[in-house]
């Protein structure tokens, strides 16, 4: 990598370290202390992508994962686990909350070293080299990751990580190159020997940035860890003993982990919104699939329906070796059905337990959630603004909300064109009600007229360039008429305009 118009080493292998080449030094400092090194361009974007990708795949652990590309670690007050490996920049790595994690590998200290030995294994057998430490803070875990000599040394005991990184060096503090080479030409060397230094005579000197990472790695600084992904509220897994990959075996899985997760909601009174199944391979990637519902749900046979319209879409690859179903969004749900209003036009069609629902989800999957919407009233006396199309997530209208068009719903046509279309009119006079229209180049004689009905526009919303209209402005009105034709259809027209030069559509059909 270049940095301040020189090439800078980014990341190193062992033998470079054990030469005396730290990161961010100069490409010919390097080459002075060691002149057969080999170097290679390093690819950030395709490092990124790799770690991403690594992230994902240690969601297997713990849905807490933090990607820490430049070594600015975060941190919890419980365990966190940093794996650097090989090939990536100099401080990449990840940071796991393994807290509560451990018992599913043994008791204590015993599960969360089998936790780290197991991730370890999986990594190296994907031809990864990895160092991995747990501690009670990320700043000491990242220290010991890197710069843990001694394999017993990687898994700090609980507040005991003052002593287990006094004698790392003080690259391990995540500080700044020109804070470490400073700290270097003065003799300062060990984390430790910063410890005894008066702390105002540091902080004049050095600014904030050193004492901040030690009393971070020391615990007497909270630093906030902020995962890749959002935990999701709930989650159950199951792994096994030797891969599956068949369809039918797999639809078995979820079903079982389905079950399993439905009674978690049934003991937090809640229902799911969206459920997301993961599939780890053997070969060490990652597929998931997700569903969602327009309402809580925790019926497990309805949401294995959803399922069965997506699991088709999971490729199992050479093997999957563990599954987990998760639930990234739950609301609460105490499974009462809904009230239905008294009244109820047809307009409104509020979605019930008869089916409707489990409809409209299969089509939001197959569909997208864009493209299935509801319509809801809207407070309005212009026709086309009465009702608004929403999500099929969105909540369903009060009951009193449909009276207004409840009542309207003899005087409104059962249906809207979606823009008013022009018609020519014949009337014995500019204000009579018309006597026939033409419409799409088909004459209507009327048989039958009722009207007029004036809607005046609403002068209170803004108009275009955000102006409202003045009070002493006559807003525009349309004058509607319900006619009926000699062959039985029956039309809603409207005049639009003073009467002189007044233009004419058609704006509905009435039953």
């Amino acid at each position: 990598m270049w940095r301040d118009g020189c090439p800078r080493l980014a990341a190193l292998n062992p033998h470079a370290r054990a030469g005396g080449l730290r990161v961010h030094m100069r490409l010919a400092d390097a080459r002075a202390l060691l002149p057969d090194l080999v170097t290679r361009e390093c690819e950030p974007e395709a490092d990124r992508r790799l770690i991403e990708a690594l992230a994902g795949w240690c969601d297997r652990y713990t849905p807490w994962v933090a990607v820490d590309p430049l070594g600015a670690a975060l941190a919890e007050e419980d365990a966190m686990q940093v794996c650097s490996a090989g090939g990536f920049g100099g401080d990449a790595g990840l940071l796991l909350d393994v807290t509560g994690c451990g018992h599913l590998y043994g008791s204590g200290d015993a599960g969360e070293r089998g936790l780290m030995a197991d991730l370890v294994q999986r990594l190296s057998r994907h031809d990864f080299t990895c160092r991995a430490a747990i501690a009670d803070t990320a700043g000491a875990a990242w220290a010991l990751a890197r710069y843990g000599e001694k394999q017993a040394d990687l898994l700090c005991q609980p507040n005991g990580q003052r002593d287990a990184i006094a004698a790392l060096p003080v690259d391990g503090l995540r500080l700044d190159p020109p804070i470490l080479e400073t700290f270097l030409k003065l003799g300062l060397r060990r984390i430790g020997d910063l410890y005894p230094l008066p702390r105002a005579p540091l902080a004049r000197r050095f600014g904030d940035q050193p004492l901040t990472r030690l009393d971070q790695a020391l615990g007497k600084i909270d630093e906030p860890l902020e995962p890749r992904r959002r935990p999701p509220a709930f989650r159950t897994r199951l792994s096994f003993a030797e891969p599956i990959g068949r369809p039918e075996d797999i639809a078995a899985v979820t079903s079982r982990l389905l079950a399993a997760l439905c009674q978690q909601f049934e003991q937090a009174s809640v229902g799911a919104r969206k459920l997301e199944i993961a599939l780890y391979r053997v070969d060490g990637s990652v597929d998931r699939t997700a569903i969602g519902t327009s309402r809580p749900n925790r019926d497990n046979p309805k949401l294995m329906k959803l399922f069965a319209e997506k699991l088709g879409e999971l490729d199992p690859g050479f093997g999957v070796e563990l599954m987990i179903l998760s639930a990234p969004e739950v609301e609460s749900w105490t499974g009462a059905q809904d009230t239905l209003p008294e009244t109820v036009p047809i307009m409104a069609n509020p979605l019930g337990e008869d089916g409707t629902i489990d409809l409209a989800d299969r089509l939001a999957l197959r569909l997208g959630a864009g493209n299935v919407v509801r319509l809801l009233p809207r407070d309005s006396h212009i026709p086309e603004r009465m009702q608004t199309a929403a999500p099929i997530s969105a909540s369903a209208a009060p009951a009193g909300a449909w009276a207004r068009l409840a009542a309207m719903k003899g005087a409104r046509p059962t249906r809207l064109l979606q823009r008013p279309e022009p018609v020519e009119i014949i009337a014995a006079l500019p204000d009579d009600p018309p006597r026939q229209f033409v419409w799409r180049r088909h004459a209507h004689r009327l048989v039958r007229v009722e009207g007029p009905e004036r809607i005046a526009d609403e002068w209170w919303r803004p108009r275009p360039g955000g102006k409202v209209m003045p009070a002493t402005i006559v807003p525009p009105v349309r004058d509607y008429y319900r006619v009926e034709d000699d062959d039985g259809g029956r039309f809603w027209l409207f005049r639009d305009g003073p009467l002189n030069g007044a233009r004419w559509y058609l704006h509905g059909f009435c039953a």
